[in-house]
């Protein structure tokens, strides 16, 4: 057995000559009862073993570690997990629901000395080197405070609910160079990825990068190799930004009062900020304290001009955090070709990959461009509400002045188009954190459908837009199928057709064409049906057949028959409305009597699917229909451009061409609304997405279903979806259901900007934000 453990200790990388001491850590009856698992199996145990001595540090505010969430450890579903339990070197715990893991002192007594030699191991004084002098300065001085200052974001904060939290919003060099920091240690087996779970608080916080218990022997070794003055001067910065963030959280939020009063420096800056308010309070005595340095009181005696004054003051802080906090690094050069590389977001570790250090950007790409506002969006999954945020501090992030001056307008100056590669297909979506540009290459992926998720005010709308429009600068055909008539996008070629009462447009869903033979007149009868079956699920079947025979009759009147030379003969939508209207059955008239008073399918002007398919954006704006109108109008529209593209072949396979692979793009709003669960018809509901997801794609269509939630989509669906988008999450129950997929926090769902969202492409994972259409210029 010890030859086993000795191999497998070298195979995680430990030098030979420590290979005998890390032995004697190991009980015998943990080391007898590794003897029958194979090799890789016993260093996957070590692994997971040090994975939650280090990963326990994330799940406590009370200064110690005491736990990490089981749903953290990446092999949580197989073996490791049970071993450590079954040799007794680990202990689990419920909290609220959620299970905890912590290794006990056995399993500590194992993992602290293999992580010493770890550490032992680290070039420190390289770090020191690499790393930019402002990171150890930051963390040693938070990594004193509580527990939860020991751990490091592994997105940008979205709150700033804490001073380190407020830095890195405001200066994201800073924070790239912190990530940076961060996972080099993650490679070298410091630190991991795991979820911060707040025992006290009963929610995960989001994804952290945590560190062990020696991580101050790390800090210490790269503060001792940083010049003295500029060590000085990075303290003196900090504890300066640090003081006036604390008044302001004081006096926006009430906060720290204790801590104001125990702290000299903090009583200084609070006599200072109130001088700035002085329009605003009315300044009382002070409280005399021994130190000589009074406690300043005051009311307000304006609440608006106080709220407005802590704001400016909030800016101001922001800018000199942007100002001088300068991390100067060259950017790479702009990579127009698909995302290859992943950037860290907030996941659990899969498994055991290593995290690349992220550079930060040339300037900067997170300004806040505006997203339209979203409104009509469907409301019926908002019947929980979300859960009061945690008080922001006196200013928002990155927030924009009123009236913005020169600097602002250059941030907000259009992206520039790119040249796109020959025979290519990227379509610009936004930019990712440290600022490289995001295409989607639909050509180069397994299919080209995608899913974008968020709640009202996500930015989803907006994103839908530009992605649109992206497509028609590209000469690709676009159609948008809107139910709520917000999806026109802003730019482009653009047919827009409203199908409401008494419109001229229409689409006839009994029409034939002699050039697709997949439509006969039987197929035509059993689609109509089986779509108004969907959208009136208590129509019975009797009803059905009766309807089909009326449909029947109606052709052979007209003339119409199974030979293709009749197919040019025109069904009227009218002569089949006489028909239904006399029915004796008086239940059908009652259910299709919309129908034909609103004229769905009869009219002045047809709409055109070879014209669709001849480019451009074609909106179909179903807002003035009832809403059992519009997805009768949206299934049976479907059903026929799938019809009409399957009678031209299925795309050639192995084409180079990425540009030849695509006919269509469909987008589809709100498409929970074409798969909502209907009583007594759930499979047929569901059968037609289906085919759309996993047929559409060999005759050239590239569906983009938007919704609120991931739980819309069963797993056929989601199994033919290359790219996935979330976006924010409009409350608590949204962000629950989105966050298990992505494998994110409900935290970061709800904290989400507009526009900012995790992208799942392919097998890579990022955060990214969309430009929208007010940052473009195409």
């Amino acid at each position: 057995m010890s030859t086993d453990l000795t191999r497998a200790l070298k195979a995680m990388g430990y030098a030979d000559a420590e290979i005998p001491a890390l032995m004697e850590s190991f009980p015998p009856a943990v080391a007898g009862y590794l003897r029958d698992f194979r090799l890789q199996e016993v260093r996957d145990i070590i692994e997971t073993l040090l994975y939650i001595y280090i990963a326990q540090n994330s799940a406590s505010s009370r200064g110690e570690g005491a736990g990490v969430v089981e749903q953290s450890c990446y092999a949580y579903t197989s073996g490791p997990l049970f071993a450590l339990r079954q040799v007794g070197l680990i202990e689990s715990a419920s909290w609220n629901g959620t299970t905890v893991l912590t290794a006990n002192a056995t399993g500590e007594a194992i993992a602290r000395p293999l992580m010493e030699a770890r550490l032992r191991a680290l070039d420190i004084e390289g770090l020191a080197r690499e790393i930019h002098e402002v990171v150890p300065a930051l963390l040693a001085g938070t990594v004193k405070g509580s527990f939860v200052n020991k751990t490091f974001p592994s997105a940008l904060p979205r709150t700033e609910e804490m001073f380190i939290s407020f830095l890195l919003n405001n200066c994201p060099g800073l924070f790239l160079e912190c990530e940076r920091f961060a996972s080099c240690l993650r490679a070298s087996g410091c630190a991991v990825l795991a979820y911060a779970y707040d025992l006290d608080g009963a929610r995960a916080d989001g994804v952290v990068y945590t560190f062990p218990p020696e991580f101050a022997y790390i800090l210490k070794g790269m503060l001792e190799r940083t010049d003295p003055a500029v060590r000085e001067h990075y303290d003196m910065l900090l504890e300066s930004f640090y003081s006036t963030f604390t008044v302001l959280r004081y006096l926006a939020c009430g906060e720290d009062y204790d801590r104001i009063r125990a702290l000299p420096a903090h009583r200084r800056e609070l006599a200072r900020v109130l001088l700035e308010l002085g329009d605003a309070i009315y300044i009382l005595e002070g409280v005399h304290e021994e130190d000589g340095v009074d406690l300043a009181r005051f009311i307000v005696r304006d609440r608006n001009l106080y709220d407005a004054r802590l704001r400016d003051l909030g800016r101001v802080l922001m800018v000199e955090v942007a100002e001088k906090i300068v991390i100067d690094r060259s950017a790479p050069a702009e990579d127009l070709s698909p995302v290859t590389e992943e950037i860290p977001v907030c996941k659990p570790p899969a498994e055991e990959e290593e995290i690349p250090a992220p550079v930060p950007p040339a300037e900067e790409e997170w300004e806040e461009l505006d997203f339209p506002d979203e409104e009509g969006e469907d409301d019926e999954e908002d019947e929980e509400e979300m859960e009061e945020p945690i008080a922001p501090p006196p200013a928002p992030r990155r927030a924009a002045p009123s009236s913005p001056g020169p600097a602002a307008e250059k941030r907000r100056s259009p992206v520039p188009a790119v040249a796109p590669r020959s025979g290519g297909l990227d379509i610009f979506l936004g930019h990712a954190q440290d600022g490289q540009r995001v295409n989607w290459s639909p050509g180069q992926l397994n299919n080209g459908h995608m899913i974008i998720l968020g709640g009202s005010g996500a930015g989803k709308t907006e994103t839908i837009r530009c992605i649109a429009s992206e497509l028609a600068a590209q000469a690709m055909p676009v159609v948008l199928i809107d139910f709520h008539g917000d999806m026109a996008a802003t730019g482009g070629d653009i047919r827009s057709y409203k199908i409401r009462e008494g419109g001229e447009y229409y689409f006839n869903p009994l029409e034939l064409d002699p050039d697709i033979d997949e439509i006969t007149p039987l197929r035509a009868t059993s689609d109509f049906v089986d779509a108004i079956s969907i959208n009136f699920p208590t129509l019975g079947i009797q009803q059905r057949r009766k309807i089909k025979n009326i449909i029947k009759d109606c052709y052979r009147m007209s003339g119409i028959t199974g030979k293709t030379e009749t197919w040019t003969r025109v069904l009227d939508f009218d002569d089949i409305e006489g028909e239904i209207m006399n029915c004796e059955d008086e239940a059908i008239p009652a259910y299709l009597e919309d129908i034909f008073d609103y004229k769905l399918f009869s009219g002045e002007e047809k709409i055109s699917i070879p014209t669709i398919l001849s480019g451009g954006i074609t909106h179909i704006n179903l807002n003035a229909l009832p809403e059992n109108l519009r997805y009768l109008f949206a299934d049976l529209f479907l059903r026929r451009i799938y019809y009409t593209l399957q009678a031209t072949g299925e795309i050639p396979r192995g084409t180079g061409d990425e540009r030849a692979k695509f006919r269509l793009f469909v987008i589809v709003d709100e498409a929970k609304l074409l798969v909502s669960q209907k009583s007594g018809s759930k499979t047929s509901i569901k059968a037609v997405l289906n085919k759309y997801a996993t047929e559409m794609r060999k005759f050239g269509v590239s569906l983009i279903l938007a919704s609120q939630l991931i739980a819309h989509f069963n797993e056929e669906i989601l199994a033919n979806i290359a790219v996935k988008f979330c976006m924010r999450s409009e409350n608590k129950k949204q962000a629950q259901e989105n966050a298990k997929f992505f494998e994110v926090s409900e935290k970061d769902l709800l904290n989400f900007q507009p526009g900012e969202g995790i992208l799942i492409i392919g097998s890579e994972k990022m955060n990214v934000r969309i430009v929208p259409s007010s940052g473009r210029n195409h």
